[in-house]
This record gives structure tokens, C-alpha cells and sequence, in this order.
């Protein structure tokens, strides 16, 4: 029972990690679309920050012991 138990509970964490790093690539996403149509905004900056902090919260999720193979350029 134990072994079904801690099966479902690593289930129930791997389905929570993949919606997790969905909800971010669409963050990411909508990130990089706003800062495409609005470059002039003033919140232009604001939203390179959080894209920046997004994209490395996803990395740490997908690979925590990885470095971010996207130079700070791109």
C-alpha cells in the first residue's frame, strides 16, 4: 500500500512540475509577444526582468543542477 501511495504521490508531483513549466513557456510567451509589439512601452524594462527571472525559474525547474544554455543576448 505504502508503494502505491509514494508511486501516486511522485504522479501527482511530476503532473504538478509539468503544469508548472507550462504555465511559465506561456508566461514566456506572452512575456516576449508584449515586448515585440510594444518596444517603446514603458514597461519595456519591467518585462525584460521578468522575462529573465521567468526563463530561469524554468531552467532551475527542467535541469537544477543545468546552467541556462541562452546567453543574456538573445
Amino acid at each position: 500500500m505504502a508503494d502505491a501511495e509514494n508511486g501516486t504521490s511522485r504522479l501527482e508531483a511530476s503532473a504538478e512540475r509539468e503544469r508548472t513549466l507550462d504555465r511559465l513557456e506561456a508566461r514566456m510567451e506572452a512575456l516576449q509577444l508584449s515586448m515585440r509589439a510594444s518596444r517603446t512601452s514603458p514597461r519595456f524594462a519591467l518585462w525584460l526582468h521578468d522575462l529573465r527571472e521567468t526563463r530561469e525559474t524554468w531552467f532551475r525547474l527542467v535541469d537544477p543542477d543545468g546552467q541556462d544554455p541562452i546567453s543574456e543576448g538573445n
